[in-house]
């Protein structure tokens, strides 16, 4: 089973193929926000009370600790990790601004990328990382 981690408090994230998070966008609208936890499919869901449009930065909050998500190494970029069906862990960085499709599964072998922005934010001094942390 694929599973979505907080990275802080490591409860699963992902319910029926969405990874559901906190969001608020720079103008203060908060909402639950639903990905899609199928890699390079940027179908997202949100209450249409909190509209947030593309190019808006989104902060994202681990729903049951409340942790930002925000990734150190990479400003308007978040990050969780994730298992696979034999329980190997990748760490998930993902970009923060709305309309934006790049994220990078991470592992020790490799990086992957998805999302038609991933090249350009490609800078192995801020994703390659020996303790997977963000």
């Amino acid at each position: 089973m694929i599973k979505y981690l907080c990275p802080y408090c490591r409860t699963q994230l992902n319910v029926d193929k969405n990874v559901i998070l906190v969001g608020h966008s720079e103008t203060g609208c908060r909402a639950l926000i639903l990905l899609s936890q199928d890699l390079g499919d940027y179908n997202v869901k949100m209450a249409p009370e909190c509209p947030i449009k593309k190019g808006d930065k989104v902060h994202f909050h681990c729903p049951v600790c409340s942790k930002s998500l925000d990734y150190a190494r990479k400003e308007d970029f978040a990050w969780l990790i994730k298992t696979d069906e034999e329980g190997k862990e990748f760490t998930i960085v993902f970009s923060a601004i709305f309309g934006d499709h790049a994220t990078y599964k991470i592992s020790e072998e490799r990086t992957l990328t998805y999302g038609e922005k991933a090249l350009k934010f490609m800078n192995p001094e801020w994703y390659i990382q020996e303790d997977m942390e963000g």
